[in-house]
């Protein structure tokens, strides 16, 4: 009886270690080609609603202030606040494109972008139209967006200027491209 057991017991022991050779073996030759995971995504774009905008908007960190925010539908519309008299340009086109990144890379319902570039008179409190872009998804690319990020100083390559509809008024003109 002993003996059985003792038979049964190294049988079991030899048959586990087979079985654990067999799936090392299955792992390292799989029938199907490996694929690729990825490991570290990033998140998930949210849909955008009047629900959660103010949530979706506070932690951008953006050279400058956001003065009003509007959604309608599929279409967000942001005036950015140009503040101080050492704004440059360089300060205002990476706001930009912080803003157009933060529309159709974070979101996956906004389709356009309207975004104004505002300039206030602190002694009148009247605000003056510098820059406005009326930029659309389907017509803006990675590479136009890394663009618009190291633009620099002075005015956007022609291109660029149209892919995004710019408009500039003559104080965005006489204040920051004639400097």
């Amino acid at each position: 009886m002993k003996r059985k057991l003792t038979i049964r017991a190294i049988l079991l022991t030899f048959g586990c270690a087979l079985a654990m050779a067999g799936v090392a073996w299955l792992s390292e030759h799989p029938a199907q080609p490996r694929q690729s995971t990825t490991v570290f995504a990033g998140p998930s774009p949210m849909e955008l609603n009047d629900d959660n905008l103010v949530d979706a908007l506070d932690p951008l960190q953006l050279p400058l202030p956001i003065a009003k925010v509007e959604l309608n539908r599929n279409i967000l519309s942001i005036d950015l606040k140009v503040e101080g008299d050492r704004m440059s340009t360089v300060e205002v086109y990476r706001g930009m494109a912080e803003m157009i990144s933060f529309a159709f890379e974070h979101t996956s319902n906004i389709d356009q972008l309207l975004l104004r570039m505002m300039a206030e008179d602190r002694w009148l409190g009247t605000q003056y139209l510098l820059l406005a872009a009326d930029v659309r998804r389907s017509e803006f690319s990675a590479e136009e967006l890394n663009a618009l990020r190291h633009a620099g100083s002075g005015e956007l390559p022609e291109a660029l200027r149209l892919r995004m509809r710019v408009t500039e008024t003559r104080l965005w003109k006489s204040r920051f491209l004639e400097e």
